[in-house]
């Protein structure tokens, strides 16, 4: 058995100016046949686990493209036509030795001139191997899932965790189901349900650990193949947006109805539980001075870089500063000019610098500041635990000091991690009052074992966490926060 491997992997969002090129994807993962294999064995990735079924079942991997950037604004409609070129022709080459194709997808990837980046993909690869070959690919519970995605591939596997730490589990399951599907055939009858619902993308797990436990019950028939819920990535003004489940039975199209209704059901009596308290850094600080413990993780949810945000928004860090705020410190401002800076000053150098505001404008002049250049660094690759496989190259890295008040400032955004960077910069974090994030909810995985609190900062950003009518034009409606007191059901 031979399956073809292949990703193309992006989050886009639409309300962000930037573009992402090749440049960007060659940031974090840009890799080509047997390297894709090598860099992913042993990794907790969703090509990892694809890799060890592969391993399992003597499958021959046949991977042509992993491709994979940091959330950013629209994909440039070059770089996605060579990504996609690359792709089809991979699966040309090898069309007449291939079992299958397996694609390591995000499900919410807009290209300029084309919204759903996926479907399009989608489409071309079905037109490429015929009806007959098995298509299937993982996906972000993020994706805004189209018609036109599911009607050209045979399943789909979403994560289930919030933060994502199941990549590896996902594609684990992705690789078996598609073994089955090739050796045993199944005639398998899909249920796909779009639901009007948005949510804030940075949302609280609660809601969907309820519906990765249905997700669980449900698979546990026998007739059902595999069945996902997708949230939907709310910052992409794009028609196709929006909450979906699919279920895919074995045998029985009724059962895969009647399982797909009560999942998009329950997901959309969930809508009003997904969103977090959110606190102005003001009040933030003060419920933080008076927390029992110490650190206390502040989250800045609205320039989360992981959700396409620029990171340079420095509302927070300038009340931290201003207001004296000592043994904080601040993780991540993306600003390559100020890091040029302070790398080519020097450590131990005083400097008057500007940060911030350099793409975030709306709210969010850049900050002026005297500090001191305290530490340096070149090179350095940004990872998580959590996320394992998807190194980003965040470039130089400089940590200023300023008021008490340590402010690390990186040249390109990417996946820090936790008190691992930190502590490589000198920094310990369990000696801090105040730590200053913008990771989403990475940092419920990466500080659990020391934050004595985390609480979410309202910010500027492209990521906001109060959707609001005015900033969409494309979006069907009703749809809900959009219009609150909207009714839905499945059978209408």
């Amino acid at each position: 058995m031979k399956i073809l491997l292949g990703s193309i992997m992006h989050e886009s969002n639409t309300f962000a100016p930037t573009v992402t090129d090749v440049e960007v994807f060659k940031k974090t993962q840009y890799l080509f046949g047997e390297d894709i294999v090598r860099y992913h064995r042993g990794q907790r990735s969703e090509i990892g686990g694809i890799i060890d079924v592969f391993d399992k079942y003597g499958v021959s991997a046949l991977p042509v493209l992993s491709a994979w950037a940091m959330s950013y604004g629209k994909v440039s409609a070059d770089t996605y036509r060579m990504l996609k070129r690359t792709l089809l022709q991979g699966i040309r080459d090898h069309q007449d030795e291939i079992d299958g194709v397996l694609l390591v997808l995000h499900g919410s990837m807009t290209v300029e001139g084309i919204e759903d980046g996926e479907g399009d993909l989608l489409r071309s690869v079905r037109e490429t191997v015929g009806d007959r070959m098995p298509v299937a690919a993982t996906l972000d519970h993020h994706a805004n899932v189209s018609e036109a995605m599911v009607e050209n591939s045979d399943f789909f596997v979403g994560y289930r965790t919030h933060p994502h730490v199941d990549q590896y589990e996902v594609g684990y399951k992705a690789a078996g189901l598609m073994v089955d599907l090739i050796e045993k055939k199944p005639v398998l009858k899909k249920s796909f349900i779009k639901i009007p619902l948005i949510t804030a993308a940075e949302n609280r797990s609660e809601p969907i650990k309820a519906l990765a436990a249905s997700i669980e019950r449900i698979e546990k028939d026998p007739d059902i193949f595999t069945a996902s819920f997708f949230v939907a990535y709310p910052w992409a003004d794009v028609s196709i947006i929006g909450a979906s489940v699919q279920v895919v039975a074995r045998t029985n199209e009724e059962t895969a109805h009647e399982y797909a209704r009560e999942l998009a059901t329950q997901l959309w009596d969930l809508r009003a539980s997904f969103r977090f308290d959110i606190y102005s850094i003001e009040e933030a600080v003060a419920i933080g001075m008076e927390t029992e413990g110490k650190p206390v993780l502040l989250d800045e949810l609205s320039d989360c870089t992981l959700g396409g945000a620029a990171g340079d928004v420095v509302t927070s860090v300038r009340y931290l500063v201003e207001n004296d705020v000592r043994d904080s410190v601040v993780v991540g401002i993306v600003d390559p000019d100020a890091a040029k800076r302070a790398s080519d000053a020097g450590v131990g150098a005083e400097l008057q610098i500007r940060i911030g505001g350099t793409i975030t404008k709306k709210g969010n002049p850049p900050f002026a500041i005297n500090a001191r250049v305290v530490k340096l660094d070149e090179n350095t690759a940004g990872s998580s635990d959590i996320h394992s496989g998807y190194e980003t190259r965040i470039g130089k890295v400089a940590v200023l000091k300023a008021n008490d008040v340590e402010i690390i400032i990186i040249e390109n955004p990417g996946k820090i991690g936790g008190p691992s960077f930190l502590e490589a910069l000198g920094i310990d974090p369990r000696k801090k009052d105040f730590i200053l994030t913008k990771e989403g909810l990475n940092p419920f995985v990466d500080y659990k074992d020391i934050a004595s609190r985390i609480l979410m900062v309202d910010t500027p950003g492209f990521d906001p966490q109060i959707l609001r009518p005015e900033d969409y034009r494309n979006v069907p409606r009703p749809i809900y926060p959009l219009d609150p007191d909207m009714t839905w059901n499945p059978d209408k």
